[in-house]
């Protein structure tokens, strides 16, 4: 078992999404979504950035936004066939929960590529090459009911703990026994599910202020 990290510069419910019964990552970071070496039963952290605060205003470095372990890995196409997770797929006139969903890939009968309208197509729906391009390279859908989603009420990590945090581009992978003691941390401290919203909210609540 062991814990892929990764700081987080954006924060708007889409890469993770957290709602319903299950936290998925679909979208973004195709480097762990298509690893060969990723298991069932590792862990995914994303923890707080500089980038975060100049959204919020606050310091969200060495805070950790969100933790989910990975009980199933899906193609996209099982991904946009299950049932379990048709409420996932975006409505961009719905409330901010169905604006994110990330349940936007599939293909066609020719096996071409489709990206749903939704976050990461442009304007009117049009595709979003680059995104459909990283996004699809990662392959897979992650999915958890196991998870820890904390968003703008990210906590602060125990000094000892600060050396999970990615520095940089990219991802690191935490193993045994600082893994044990993340996760330890987070069981004892912490309920599964939700605790806050996302982070990137805050600009839609700014924009309703005028």
């Amino acid at each position: 078992m062991k814990t892929y990290s990764y700081l987080l510069e954006h924060d708007y419910g889409l890469a993770p999404n957290p709602f319903g019964k299950y936290c998925t990552l679909g979208v973004c970071k195709p480097k762990i979504r298509g690893s060969r070496n990723l298991e069932i039963g590792d862990w995914v952290i994303g923890t707080g950035s500089r980038a975060l605060e100049n959204i919020s205003g606050r310091d969200f470095v060495h805070h950790i936004i969100y933790a989910m372990k990975v009980e199933e890995i899906l193609s996209y196409e099982k991904y946009w066939s299950d049932i379990r997770f048709a409420y996932k797929k975006p409505i961009l006139n719905g409330s901010l929960v169905t604006v994110y969903g990330d349940n936007i890939y599939h293909k066609d009968n020719n096996g071409n590529w489709i990206q749903e309208d939704s976050a990461h197509s442009l304007a009117d729906g049009v595709t979003n090459e680059e995104h459909l391009r990283k996004d699809t390279s990662g392959k897979n859908v992650l999915i958890s009911k196991d998870f820890y989603y904390f968003g703008d009420s990210a906590p602060l990590l125990p000094k000892d703990l600060f050396d999970v945090c990615h520095s940089g581009v990219g991802e690191k992978i935490i193993k045994s026994p600082k893994q044990d003691k993340l996760i330890g941390w987070l069981k004892e401290n912490f309920h599964n599910g939700i605790h806050g919203d996302p982070i990137n909210w805050i600009e839609h609540n700014q924009l309703n202020l005028f």
